[in-house]
């Protein structure tokens, strides 16, 4: 299934919009198919009606009436109505309230402004995707119906208190609760090791090589890598391998040998073993989910 990269903000003419779809099946905002896409602004959504399965980065689940979620700037994504959508005399209907929001407009208030630091730190982790339930969602639904109503100043607050209402629930949890991501922060010998196995993860990479990057000794690269990214380095490899290895199920129509071949394994045996370990599903069962979803756009 191909990423397509888009932007809503010059579609919409507006950094900030709501979004309700009534629709025999879900589809992009800008396009009359549902199409895995990522984008600069963030966004949540809110489905009233419908159900499916839902890709958020490398996560498949299903969603149901009630499901709401927060993703942050470029998560790749798509929300895929069931099959039985799609079928001839089907009186079924697809309800979602969308909410985009260019990040640009509320950049400096969330930097310079302390009382803004758990918006801030929310917007981070929804790299990850945030799953958000309970009352929370209860709460944060009936404002986003109602935030249909209001404009200008009073629309902006409403959603601020909504940002805030996110940022301090315990009723969340990360939908990519797979640490994959790079350090936030880290040094330039760090950055060259990262770097360094990001462009080799079709080799094999030993620790030898990469502590010869870094310009250590073994011993010394094994505690400089673990203080630094609280991961032993075969740990984060593995991680990256994975990473790697969903995306191009996800992204790319190719066989499970050529993808084990691709992230550095020569057995596809060992790949498939390390992969349902990591993942819960086998490469093949990951990519059948992939393929189905594919086949309703």
């Amino acid at each position: 299934m191909r990423l397509l990269q888009t932007e809503i903000t010059p579609f919409i003419n507006n950094s900030l919009y709501l979004d309700f779809r009534d629709q025999p099946f879900l589809s992009s905002l800008n396009n009359e198919q549902a199409s895995f896409h990522k984008h600069p602004e963030l966004q949540l959504t809110f489905i009233l009606e419908g159900f499916g399965k839902r890709i958020i980065g490398n996560e498949v689940a299903p969603f149901e009436p009630g499901d709401m979620v927060f993703i942050g700037s470029n998560v790749p994504h798509i929300w895929l109505s069931d099959p039985v959508f799609y079928e001839e005399g089907s009186n079924l209907r697809s309800k979602v309230i969308t909410v985009y929001i260019n990040p640009k407009i509320f950049q400096q208030m969330f930097d310079f402004v302390s009382e803004f630091d758990a918006i801030r730190e929310m917007i981070k982790q929804a790299s990850k995707g945030i799953n958000i339930f309970g009352e929370t969602r209860n709460v944060i639904a009936e404002k986003l119906i109602a935030l249909s109503s209001k404009t200008g100043f009073e629309r902006v607050l409403e959603l601020l208190q909504i940002m805030n209402i996110i940022s301090i629930s315990a009723e969340k949890n990360l939908i990519i609760n797979k640490d994959v991501e790079e350090p936030v922060s880290h040094s330039d010998r760090l950055l060259e090791v990262i770097n360094f196995i990001k462009f080799n993860l079709h080799e094999q990479i030993t620790l030898e090589q990469v502590a010869e990057v870094a310009c250590m000794t073994v011993p010394s690269f094994c505690r400089f890598f673990k203080n630094k990214t609280k991961k032993t380095f075969l740990q984060y490899l593995v991680d990256q391998r994975m990473a790697h290895a969903c995306k191009l199920l996800i992204e790319m129509d190719k066989p499970i040998s050529e993808v084990a071949s691709l992230c550095g394994y020569n057995s596809n045996s060992h790949f498939c073993k390390v992969f349902r370990e990591r993942i819960g599903q086998s490469p093949y069962q990951y990519k059948c989910s992939i393929a189905k979803c594919a086949d309703q756009c």
